[in-house]
């Protein structure tokens, strides 16, 4: 994440995350809570044409622009191998661009025609055939996968920018709402739905790639921190320690510390534990904290990164 260097889109970025895990743990809307994870990207996405000095870069360019250029070839192969990129290429029926029906006077009340259906659903058929061609490819190189993409690019990055024109087109279809000239369109609420519970894992790991994996980061500015009475729930987890900076305050009320993130407040010293075990621990964990803390993500400062910005999760008072 040494591209990102502009602290304000990136807390923007972290507060849509922070809102859409805590909307999803409630049972809210999913289509709300895929919104506000395009929200998140969408602010991303403007750090990412800063960095390439690039302002007249068009939306769809500059969100695949900011995959394939902002992720690493090994980031690459591990998003196209993941469940979650196959459950959202092969999801039936196939997603369906709305400009593209209403364009074709498309309405809610009169049944699809199958050549309208076809039109609409170029873009997930470019998908399927693009990550089929992938998965060709990786089945005869099973065994040196990442040193054949790097010989050959072209392979992945054809999926990747796929990918990257039907979320986009998920993202403008569920912008716009289902109000339409003739009435609410509930068949496309409907299929709104359906879609978004197959996206929204692939936002999160899309997400977790591009925010450098802040799943495997901790901070512990309290009773989890070397030398304190609580370390032991870490201790027994292979990784490592560094010294770090925080925005914020940290209250004791009733004898316990809670961390309040003020992304503009001073900065504090704190200790930042990094472990590919984590995510295998984070249940645990939550669980020890218990009801009163809740786990969200911050940016964070520290030796770990001589540059940039990276992002880790922390617990907070969960009435914040």
């Amino acid at each position: 994440m040494k591209w990102m260097k502009t602290k304000g889109h990136i807390a923007e970025a972290v507060t849509h995350f922070n809102h859409a895990i805590e909307d999803l743990e409630i049972g809210r809307s999913v289509v709300e809570v895929s919104r506000c994870l395009f929200d998140a990207m969408n602010k991303i996405q403007t750090e990412w044409v800063i960095s390439e000095n690039d302002s007249e870069m068009g939306e769809i360019k500059a969100f695949k622009s900011m995959i394939l250029k902002g992720l690493n070839t090994e980031d690459h192969i591990n998003f196209l191998q993941s469940a979650e990129i196959r459950n959202f290429v092969f999801f039936e029926p196939q997603i369906m661009n709305h400009f593209t029906l209403k364009h074709h006077q498309y309405r809610p009340d009169h049944e699809i025609e199958p050549q309208l259906v076809k039109k609409a659903s170029e873009e997930h058929h470019n998908v399927v055939n693009a990550y089929n061609t992938f998965l060709a490819a990786q089945k005869d190189e099973a065994d040196d996968l990442l040193d054949y993409f790097l010989k050959k690019p072209e392979l992945k990055e054809r999926v990747i920018k796929r990918v990257s024109e039907l979320l986009y087109v998920v993202r403008s279809n569920i912008a716009h709402g289902e109000k339409t000239p003739y009435g609410p369109d509930l068949m496309k609420k409907e299929r709104d739905e359906e879609v978004c519970e197959v996206v929204i894992p692939l936002q999160r790991l899309l997400l977790n790639l591009l925010f450098d994996y802040p799943d495997r980061k901790l901070v512990a500015y309290g009773t989890l921190a070397p030398g304190n009475v609580n370390h032991g729930e870490l201790s027994d987890i292979p990784g490592s320690w560094f010294d770090c900076l925080v925005n914020g305050r940290i209250d004791e009320i009733n004898g316990l510390l809670f961390f309040d993130w003020m992304p503009s407040g001073p900065p504090i010293e704190s200790r930042l534990f990094t472990s590919t075990m984590l995510p295998d621990s984070w249940y645990r964990l939550d669980k020890f904290e218990g009801s009163v803390y809740k786990r969200i993500l911050i940016p964070v400062i520290g030796a770990i990164r001589s540059q940039g910005i990276f992002l880790a999760n922390i617990y907070v008072a969960k009435h914040h």
